[in-house]
């Protein structure tokens, strides 16, 4: 297989590893919680936004991660694009929910993206370093 269909497949992988799971998850918490969303399906629930910004990142920090591992190589640069395009839908749905949650909320979740897709890449790269795949760059 070519290295940039193994970088496009690895990358997809993990946007869907991340979107499945945050949809999936939402879907459960909506359901055992429904008194907790208004009509237009937002909700200002402190614990339900907490619980909600805990498990993406979970999710944001394992499909990053699978992503680099996937890729083969380069792990940093893998996880890190999927954390833009992560960004880069975040920030196209702010515009769009803005008025479903609290602003705090929604910027606590922008921010996070990038530091996200950065753990999880580092991950990998730790991950490889103690397999000794991947050298650590000499200290100067």
């Amino acid at each position: 297989m070519p290295q940039w269909l193994r970088s496009v497949l690895a990358i997809v992988a993990g946007f869907l590893f991340i979107g499945l799971l945050s949809v999936g998850t939402d879907g459960i918490v909506r359901g055992l919680y429904p008194n907790a969303f208004g009509a237009d399906s937002g909700t200002s629930n402190t614990a339900v936004l907490l619980g909600s910004t805990i498990y993406v990142g979970i999710y944001a920090i394992a499909g990053c991660w699978l992503a680099a591992a996937l890729a083969g190589r380069r792990p940093m640069m893998h996880a890190l694009i999927l954390g833009v395009l992560g960004l880069a839908l975040n920030l196209a749905g702010v515009a769009r929910m803005l008025h479903l949650f609290p602003t705090w909320y929604t910027v606590v979740n922008v921010l996070l993206v990038m530091p996200y897709a950065w753990i999880g890449g580092k991950l990998r790269e730790r991950q490889l370093e103690r397999r000794g795949a991947v050298r650590a760059p000499a200290a100067a």
